[in-house]
């Protein structure tokens, strides 16, 4: 609910109007042109809609600006958070949760630290607070309320071990490569001659290991790297660390064997691979903490997306634009 906190707080400072509050109105009636969506009996004005799409489109895309592809998708999600706002507002009152007072301040005071400079803020500071502590308040009680139903207790033993066998990937130290490098370093705006210059001498230091050349000595002399310190050595390395170019050159070589010209942003480079690592999958007694871990969070997850598609579920929800409600709520 953070996301929501921080556009109330945006529509507070940069507005004079407050995002509109939720009335208990009939649902069965008509939707005047005022109100966005009713959701078991309480009415959503439209302004709120607007005021979340206003501050959502300037959190998540540069400028405020969205792309027309994901306007549709964007104004589905900023409806389910508005409805299911109003379907956790009615749990919290059912099971009769109450805001964390010391949660409470600390927002307040973290609210107050970061806005107290604007010059609106100070002139109305009192005003502000007072609107925003009751969403404060809120905050804290939707925490509290998530943190119950995530709640999962002492993972068994049973479960985590059956975890750590249907998830093997999860504790599996993936395949290394520990590779030798030498870069000849070429600034990437540098003319086309420049380049051509340092490809003539990669392939004259490639000749040269062709014949039996030191790789540590040429990376100590030649490298442009911080690793021509250690004779061009850096050391184990896993898919994802290197450039696509150069995984892929690096990929079809054998311990030992040298690599060609590999075209790099910073320079033309040449590996030398000294050694493959299969993958491990580690012993349970290794990883158990780990295990344990992921399987006590999926098991959170799974309760919390099982209450809110129940919460979704059991809701009789109104909304104005037919597109706009989410299929869960159909």
């Amino acid at each position: 609910m953070r996301w929501v906190l921080r556009g109330l707080v945006f529509a507070l400072i940069s507005s004079p109007l407050l995002a509109g509050e939720l009335v208990t109105e009939g649902a069965s009636s008509p939707l005047a042109s005022d109100v966005f969506a009713v959701v078991d009996g309480e009415l959503i004005p439209q302004q709120t809609f607007d005021t979340f799409m206003h501050v959502g489109k300037r959190q998540r895309f540069f400028h405020g600006d969205i792309p027309e592809q994901q306007l549709a998708e964007f104004r589905k999600e900023v409806t389910q958070r508005l409805i299911d706002q109003v379907l956790l507002r009615a749990v919290v009152r059912e099971r009769q949760i109450e805001p964390d007072p010391e949660q409470v301040k600390a927002q307040l005071a973290a609210i107050e630290a970061r806005y107290e400079a604007r010059p609106q803020w100070r002139a109305q500071r009192e005003d502000f607070l007072a609107e925003l502590r009751p969403q404060v308040e809120e905050q804290s009680q939707l925490a509290q309320l998530e943190a119950q139903v995530r709640q999962v207790g002492v993972a068994d033993n049973i479960g985590v071990k059956a975890y750590y066998r249907t998830n093997p990937e999860k504790f599996t130290t993936p395949a290394r490569v520990r590779v030798s490098l030498i870069l000849l370093g070429v600034e990437p705006w540098a003319q086309a001659a420049r380049w051509q210059a340092a490809m003539d001498e990669g392939q004259r230091l490639i000749a040269q290991l062709q014949q039996g050349g030191n790789f540590a000595e040429m990376a100590r002399l030649h490298s442009n790297d911080s690793s021509a310190l250690k004779g061009g050595d850096l050391g184990y390395v896993h898919r994802g660390m290197l450039t696509d170019e150069a995984q892929r050159v690096i990929d079809d070589l054998k311990p030992g064997e040298v690599s060609g010209i590999v075209r790099l942003l910073k320079g033309v480079a040449i590996f030398r691979v000294e050694e493959w690592v299969a993958p491990v999958l580690n012993p349970f007694e290794r990883v158990a903490k780990r295990a344990q871990e992921l399987y006590v969070r999926e098991i959170s997850d799974k309760n919390w997306r099982e209450f809110i598609d129940e919460m979704r579920s059991k809701a009789d929800v109104k909304v104005r634009d037919p597109l706009l409600l989410p299929m869960n709520n159909e």
